[in-house]
């Protein structure tokens, strides 16, 4: 396997910024809290360098625990609709335990110790376990009374603990409630411990049916010895306005980011094959990147057009600007905490980028078409470069025309030094009029032999369920074309990271499952994004003569290209 090198930068200039994760602890006297995590989840400089409270990040699922051992030759049983082995797909109502606590059968989803926080809690259910539901019950710290007791309808996707952007369901409308993806992304920190349980099962054991509880916990976990201040509900109530005020900070962006226009342009013709440069000097960040662009044929422009950027002179970007903006090749308006696309086109994203000396930022025209630019715009701010400031990076690749009759685990992106996974988005073309993403996500994290991050299937990943092709757009998910569920046709699905982004000291491995249950050839382009420290490399290499490459519209596209 290749990578592609940054090379290590070997000075630093001491710093210290107030606004960075660090300044949520010391505003709660150094210990991490409700209130500091709510302002580190809407602050974007915090990603941008490494924690100087440092956390693992860990996933708790239902995902089918007949997957034990990474075994390729499992991936040959694709006539089996519930797969074998590696890919098993049962990957429902599996739990540590259960237990009989005052009477009542509960099952145990998440039991972890130390100090640490939960940070995104997905759901959803089937069958009667869905007409019933059940109660989830929060325990914190070994109390045997629950901090948070509430079903599950509730507590996920409703208003019971907090309303949206926190708690809501992708999509917002479906034919049938059932068939949507719960979503909780409060803060629940814990100072000693925290267990997750379900109590629904008795609820529906006798009915006579099929029933699903499918669910997956991202947490947290500090060095021993960090102060937490533990989940109440009075700690809650009493930042319901930093809960307000958060909320609107992950929603409406207002005024753009970066005090300072670095650099513009407008209605700039790229001839193929030529780029447009701006050049960044100083010891400073990139914070908002908006870009639109005009041609002919607007959905190849999406691919061929690509975005390539350097700090200090090391390349730690290229990506397509459709995929880059989590817009895939087609025009879908759609709005994230850190990238957006409107209704005219406008595309902007708003990661901090920092560097320590200086930038390079092309946009280049791999096509063999004229792209005009329309607009860009660059805008920055000073940074102070220090040991844990970190670049962005932005890689992407295309499976293209690939066969799915031998399931298999998918590479998005293999990293190798220090860093933190803050996003991913998938574009693909689907050729049957079916579903395409029974493949789980399997994250592993400093060398692990077994992920860390074992998911339940792709769009449970992506913040939805049950194949949904409906429009959603959240702070960290959105979908904005579903075209392709179900149905012949392209989706597009993002997925950003805040609080549960995932720190790694010396590797991290992202695989997906490539697990279409019929079978159906598709093409299949991911990108991913993280920071990562001077030093670090990657699997995946720029590839010119890939985004050259006509964009699939059509089966036949597909089909054709085998």
């Amino acid at each position: 396997m290749k990578f592609l090198s940054i090379s290590a930068t070997k000075s630093f200039v001491a710093f210290c910024s107030a606004f960075l994760v660090s300044a949520g602890l010391f505003a709660q006297g150094g210990a991490v809290s409700l209130e500091s995590l709510l302002r580190e989840m809407a602050n974007r400089d915090a990603l941008a360098s490494w924690p100087e409270v440092p956390y693992t990040t860990g996933q708790a699922s239902s995902y089918d625990r007949n997957s034990k051992t990474n075994n390729p030759e499992d991936g040959a049983d694709a006539q089996s609709r519930w797969g074998k082995g590696w890919f098993a797909n049962k990957d429902f109502s599996h739990y540590i335990r259960t237990e009989d606590n005052n009477g009542r059968r509960e099952d145990v989803m998440l039991d972890v110790k130390g100090p640490g926080a939960i940070v995104r809690f997905w759901n959803t259910l089937g069958g009667n376990a869905y007409k019933y539901g059940g109660i989830i019950r929060v325990y914190i710290d070994g109390n045997p009374t629950p901090a948070i007791e509430m079903h599950n309808k509730n507590l996920l996707g409703s208003d019971g603990l907090v309303g949206e952007p926190f708690s809501y369901m992708a999509p917002k409308e479906a034919e049938n409630p059932v068939w949507r993806g719960r979503n909780l992304f409060l803060p629940i920190p814990y100072q000693k411990s925290c267990k997750v349980t379900f109590d629904g099962h008795g609820k529906y054991a006798h009915q006579k049916g099929w029933s699903a509880m499918y669910y997956a916990l991202n947490y947290r976990t500090y060095p021993a010895g960090t102060r937490v201040e533990s989940f109440t509900m009075e700690a809650l109530n009493q930042a319901r306005e930093l809960v307000k005020e958060t909320g609107e900070r992950l929603t409406k962006y207002g005024a753009p980011r970066g005090e300072k226009l670095a650099a513009s342009v407008k209605d700039h013709t790229l001839a193929p094959g030529k780029y447009y440069r701006a050049r960044l000097k100083g010891s400073s960040a990139v914070k908002e990147l908006a870009v639109k662009i005009k041609a002919d044929n607007m959905e190849q422009a999406l691919r061929s057009t690509v975005l390539e950027i350097s700090f200090d002179g090391e390349k730690t970007v290229w990506c397509p600007l459709g995929q880059f903006f989590g817009t895939g090749y087609q025009i879908k308006p759609h709005s994230t905490f850190n990238v957006a696309m409107d209704s005219a086109g406008l595309m902007t994203a708003r990661w901090t980028m920092p560097f320590r000396k200086k930038a390079d930022l092309r946009v280049r025209n791999y096509g063999d078409q004229p792209v005009i630019l329309e607009k860009v715009e660059v805008r920055t701010d000073d940074w102070e470069w220090n040991e844990n400031s970190m670049y962005f990076c932005a890689s992407w690749k295309e499976l293209r025309s690939i066969k799915t009759d031998y399931r298999r685990d998918g590479n998005y992106v293999e990293v190798k030094g220090k860093g933190v996974l803050v996003g991913d988005n998938l574009t693909l073309f689907n050729t049957h009029p079916d579903w395409w993403g029974e493949g789980d996500e399997k994250i592993y994290v400093d060398g692990e032999t077994f992920p860390s991050h074992f998911g339940t299937g792709t769009e449970d990943y992506y913040g939805y369920a049950w194949c949904r092709p409906q429009f959603f757009s959240y702070p960290f998910h959105s979908q904005p074309t579903g075209a392709g569920n179900k149905a012949v046709g392209i989706t597009s699905n993002n997925r950003y990271r805040g609080l549960d982004a995932v720190p790694f000291t010396s590797s991290l491995k992202f695989d997906m499952e490539i697990w279409h249950p019929f079978e159906k050839p598709m093409t299949y382009s991911p990108a991913c994004f993280w920071y990562a420290r001077p030093g670090a490399e990657r699997n995946v290499q720029p590839d010119p003569e890939g985004v050259k490459l006509p964009v699939t519209m059509k089966k036949e596209d597909v089909i054709n290209s085998l």
